[in-house]
């Protein structure tokens, strides 16, 4: 008699989900590889508490089949659930006989209070008029959940004339290959130019883009 607990898994759990995995450094927003018998816990206040902030109550636990994924699920790999919630990858152990991979994961968008949605925009060069290259900017990417940090004001002239350069840090819940092509574009109609990216080198943490709006 064989036992395969793989194929019971989605029999005899309730709550399964379908989500998809992708893999840290694909494009963003990528296909992946989808995943139909996702199970999802959550970890309950009383474990974050214990913890000593190694878990918070934006951390949950996925188990995900083995025989659906291509692949073991790697530190910093993205889990998108129905919802279009992103849940970073912070740990991987077999589960059930090495059936299932268990996924200790969490939203950074909560944890870093991403409550900003903001556009990127992208640098188009055309011969203009006088036969100098002039750039138009158009939407690269809609939708991208942020927070944006006031970060100083500084004194500055332009054109003969005195202003302010006020800086921000941008906390974006995705790692965008970002230069000097683009523009942050937020809710508001306030475009910002970046100085700096810093990608999210580390697991569990953010990309930040220092900017500059001048007002």
């Amino acid at each position: 008699m064989s036992f395969d607990p793989s194929s019971d898994f989605s029999d005899v759990v309730d709550g399964v989900e379908s989500v998809t995995l992708n893999r840290r450094g694909s494009t963003p927003h990528g296909t992946g590889e989808s995943v139909q018998n996702a199970l999802r816990r959550a970890v309950t206040v009383e474990e974050a508490a214990q913890s000593n902030g190694k878990y918070t109550a934006s951390d949950v636990t996925w188990h995900l089949p083995c025989s659906q994924l291509s692949s073991r699920p790697r530190l910093g790999d993205i889990i998108t659930d129905g919802d279009g919630q992103r849940w970073t990858v912070l740990e991987v152990h077999w589960a059930t006989m090495k059936s299932r991979w268990q996924c200790a994961a969490r939203n950074l968008a909560v944890v870093y209070a991403l409550d900003d949605t903001v556009s990127v925009l992208k640098a188009v060069y055309a011969k203009g008029t006088a036969g100098a290259a002039e750039a138009t900017w158009r939407t690269w990417r809609t939708g991208v959940r942020a927070r944006i940090q006031p970060l100083e004001s500084r004194p500055a002239v332009e054109n003969a004339a005195e202003t302010t350069d006020d800086r921000f840090t941008i906390f974006v819940e995705e790692d965008l290959p970002l230069d000097h092509s683009h523009r942050i574009k937020a809710a508001d109609g306030m475009i910002y130019r970046i100085t700096k990216v810093t990608g999210a080198e580390r697991i569990g943490e953010l990309a930040t883009i220092e900017v500059v709006g001048s007002g």
